[in-house]
């Protein structure tokens, strides 16, 4: 039980810290509002600190125990969808082939692939297209002068 809270206590802490690096990105943000966000972030930032600390030593006490996790792994996860520390479930879905790390960035470089093809077939309607506009608009300034 004191192992579920931490790992929740954990992962509220980080998907708020998110929703905040979301948000500083953001345009037509004020001076003020950036500067109570970054306050916010390092307050944040200490509250992770500790709730990690948590989580590690409550996850070190299961049978078997869990592993521990860092705050490079924290900070590592950069997105909401990114971060899932994969709860037990009635399996562990920790140990599945799409559950490891490597396995998810792979998946992303092919689906990165996959667009960039998709954005190369729509180059080659697109830029005909462009040079047909350029060439006509060419020879209507022409006519013109």
């Amino acid at each position: 039980r004191k192992y579920r809270l931490a790992l929740d206590n954990l992962e509220r802490l980080v998907v708020q810290r998110l929703f905040e690096l979301k948000k500083l990105g953001m345009n037509g943000l004020g001076y003020k509002l950036r500067e109570k966000i970054g306050q916010a972030l390092k307050t944040r930032a200490e509250a992770i600190r500790k709730a990690l600390a948590v989580y590690n030593k409550n996850a070190a006490a299961l049978s078997p125990p869990r592993p521990a996790l860092t705050w490079n792994d924290i900070m590592n996860m950069v997105s909401v969808g990114e971060f899932d520390l994969l709860r037990d479930a009635r399996q562990d879905v920790r140990n599945k082939p799409w559950a490891k790390r490597v396995h998810r960035d792979a998946m992303t470089c092919h689906f990165n692939v996959k667009r960039a093809r998709e954005e190369i077939e729509r180059l080659d309607v697109e830029i005909p297209r462009l040079f047909s506009y350029m060439i006509d608009d060419h020879v209507d300034y022409v006519r013109a002068i």
